[in-house]
């Protein structure tokens, strides 16, 4: 009966591995003693006003009504309550954790209650599996590290495009960097300097100026008196 209910619950919501023990936390509050047991447990949900709700569970068929995941939080929902605890503990998404007990709810009640009415004493196997769901209940919720391990996931393939991206601008910025200015040549090394010789740019081309080394071969003019006596 149990086991059949879990595997549905882990494959038609998602829960995995984990829906043993939300079925586990589900009964140990349905029966539990401090809470007035199974009896106890109905009559929280006749006070929210879904008693019509629940008298169609009881005994089971097909005349039971579904539960609402809006119907459940006003039940199960306050601070303390299973749905806040088992989504803690077991890590699980509040959303999904809410529509699998709203399917196994209805199911566990009606098998339960044979003949529409809650019975003194509950099967065997149904109290060993709330026995077990008990310390669960008492456990310390899953670490944040663990819980937002789905979330880095999903950010991870992302964070390696951005970073692919960053590497690829700096590389791309190291290859257009302006290359470092030649350092200053020394004077030893600059280029010789110009020839002096060279006709000044002011001067006129073609310039009937004598060079220097012709005016210092040409005889010196004789004075008058050195010419006359040279005649006697």
């Amino acid at each position: 009966m149990l086991d059949v209910l879990i595997r549905e619950a882990s494959v038609r919501f998602g829960l995995g591995d984990k829906a043993l023990p939300v079925l586990q936390m589900l009964l140990a509050r349905m029966t539990a003693a401090d809470h007035g047991g199974l009896q106890g447990f109905l009559d929280r949900f006749k006070a929210a006003g879904l008693g019509p709700l629940v008298q169609s569970w009881l005994g089971g068929g097909p005349s039971a009504q579904p539960i609402s995941n809006s119907q459940l939080e006003t039940v199960l929902g306050a601070s303390g309550g299973l749905l806040p605890l088992a989504s803690g503990r077991l890590g699980l998404a509040r959303d999904d954790l809410t529509s699998a007990i709203a399917y196994l709810l209805p199911v566990l009640v009606g098998k339960l209650t044979p003949g529409g009415s809650v019975p003194s004493t509950l099967p065997e196997p149904v109290r060993q599996m709330a026995a077990a769901g008990v310390p669960l209940l008492a456990a310390p919720a899953a670490s944040a590290s663990a819980t937002d391990g789905n979330s880095l996931t999903k950010w991870l393939p992302w964070a390696v495009v951005v970073l692919a991206i960053l590497f690829g601008l700096s590389y791309l910025g190291r290859g257009r960097v302006s290359p470092t200015p030649a350092a200053a040549v020394p004077a030893s090394a600059a280029p010789a300097a110009q020839d002096t010789t060279a006709p000044a740019a002011s001067e006129p081309v073609g310039s009937e100026v004598a060079p220097a080394s012709a005016q210092a071969q040409a005889p010196a003019a004789m004075p008058p008196e050195a010419a006359s006596a040279a005649s006697q």
